[in-house]
């Protein structure tokens, strides 16, 4: 009888951990903490949270930048992210959540964002702002034409006319420019996937919390764009974080009455799975890309759902484009024709598709089945097929049609869904990738990043928090 009455009182208490499983109606608080981090530097800051209530998965760090020249902006692509390296998540000793490379991650996620939400929303919050329009032609002569061939980056402002009448440009959102000082925000869930759908009970938790972030380095030249050269900005230029800006704003959320110590009481020991990334990164020449190759890229006795792979050119001045170093390389075109990238993924000795993945569209297609959503990009920004982009017209005096400084294919992300839900083995996993032309650029090198998605488990136990791999 009484473990009876035991099953029923806790069957009373909701899920608080679990975003979906709360009560609309369950009375809560919100105490908002505006943090300063205990180390702060250009290099690296840190933050320590307080051990009180359930820490809010939306809670924000603000970035600033100070960036004197004249019309720089951080990249269209990633916005804020672009200064953010390596983020982790550390409780006690052991690093809960954590992404290398994120900056870069950042490009595939944000694909993702619907053109609403980056024009209305994402422009002022993470200056991200790949968004389209028609672009209507907006030349000397022709005023007010109303034929559209083109499409064009929508930042709510008009275009401008070139000297001379030919084309138009697009000028940044005063909201994003680095002279007007903005402030944005990067949100725990974004940095943390652990967290988008589960409140971390900090509370419950005996350990020290910390979240730390490691920035890009300055002299990567990866922080921030520039105007075209000779246009005002200075490409190459290195960019410093306001430091005095760097701050986290939790939001810790009390719940009603005696709800809270009954929930930690009746949990001694709390479990949940969830995804962390690890990264395989290596150079290689446009001859190796040119020529099939099959990598080893880890994983051996996990479980993976999914992989996700990025080909980036170098660029010795990457500051002078649109998108920085935050692309993904599609083939290069020849007399109009598109170059194959030919894939497969091979684990526990067998392939992940029994052909050879070539086709362009099955490569999107790809992508949409590993994350059931769909990109929100041009075809022409995936893997330069079409001529959506306007040849002529600019954004910040950079041409979106360019495959180096603009947009063209430099969205071709290539993704891998592991449906056997089997465990990997001993030797791990192979990629196999291979560009019948690949884009040459002075000299420069391409680098191969993958993502492995690796499932692991978290347990709360008597306030001590420790992890592994399942």
């Amino acid at each position: 009888m009484a473990m009876a009455m035991a099953q029923d009182e806790r069957s009373k208490i909701p899920d608080l951990m679990n975003l979906g499983s709360i009560p609309s109606d369950l009375a809560m608080d919100v105490d908002t903490e505006v943090l300063d981090p205990v180390i702060n530097n250009q290099t690296f800051c840190r933050f320590v949270l307080s051990n009180k209530g359930f820490l809010h998965s939306f809670s924000k760090i603000t970035l600033g930048m100070l960036t004197p020249q004249d019309g720089t902006t951080l990249p269209v692509g990633v916005g804020v992210y672009s200064l953010i390296r390596r983020c982790a998540l550390r409780i006690g000793t052991t690093i809960v959540s954590e992404t290398d490379d994120f900056n870069h991650y950042m490009n595939y996620k944000s694909m993702f964002i619907d053109n609403d939400t980056n024009l209305e929303r994402e422009t002022y919050l993470t200056s991200r702002s790949i968004a389209h329009k028609l672009q209507y032609d907006n030349t000397l002569n022709q005023s007010s034409n109303i034929n559209a061939s083109f499409l064009c980056l929508d930042n709510g402002y008009e275009q401008s006319v070139n000297v001379g009448g030919v084309g138009g440009n697009t000028k940044p959102n005063p909201a994003v420019l680095n002279d007007n000082k903005p402030v944005f925000s990067v949100s725990l869930a974004d940095l943390f996937p652990f967290l988008r759908f589960n409140q971390l009970p900090l509370y419950m938790i005996d350990q020290q919390i910390s979240v730390e972030l490691y920035f890009e380095p300055a002299t990567t030249f990866k922080r921030c764009c520039s105007k075209a050269t000779g246009a005002g900005g200075v490409a190459g230029t290195l960019y410093d974080i306001d430091l005095t800006q760097t701050k986290f704003i939790a939001d810790y959320i009390y719940y009603d009455g005696d709800m809270m110590s009954d929930y930690r009481s009746q949990n001694p020991t709390l479990n949940w799975d969830y995804q962390d990334m690890r990264l395989n990164k290596r150079s290689l020449t446009v001859a190796q890309l040119e020529t099939q190759q099959v990598f080893d890229i880890g994983g051996a006795g996990r479980l993976i759902p999914k992989v996700c792979t990025a080909i980036s050119l170098g660029n010795p001045v990457p500051d002078d484009s649109m998108l920085n170093g935050y692309i993904s390389n599609a083939p290069e075109t020849i007399n109009n024709n598109n170059a194959l990238a030919t894939t497969n993924l091979i684990y526990n000795d067998n392939r992940l598709y029994p052909i050879d993945r070539s086709n362009p569209a099955v490569h999107f297609h790809d992508v949409v089945q590993t994350e059931q959503n769909i990109p929100h990009i041009l075809r022409q920004e995936y893997n330069k097929q079409g001529n959506s982009l306007s040849p002529i017209d600019h954004y910040n005096n950079h041409p979106p049609s360019s495959s180096i400084t603009g947009l063209n294919g430099n969205f071709f992300w290539l993704c891998y869904r592991l449906n056997r839900n089997e465990r990997i083995n001993s030797r791990g996993l192979q990629l196999q990738l291979q560009y019948t032309n690949a884009l040459a650029n002075g000299g420069q090198v391409y680098t191969h990043r993958t993502w492995l998605f690796l499932v692991k488990t978290a347990t709360l136990s008597n306030g001590k928090f420790s992890t592994d791999f399942s």
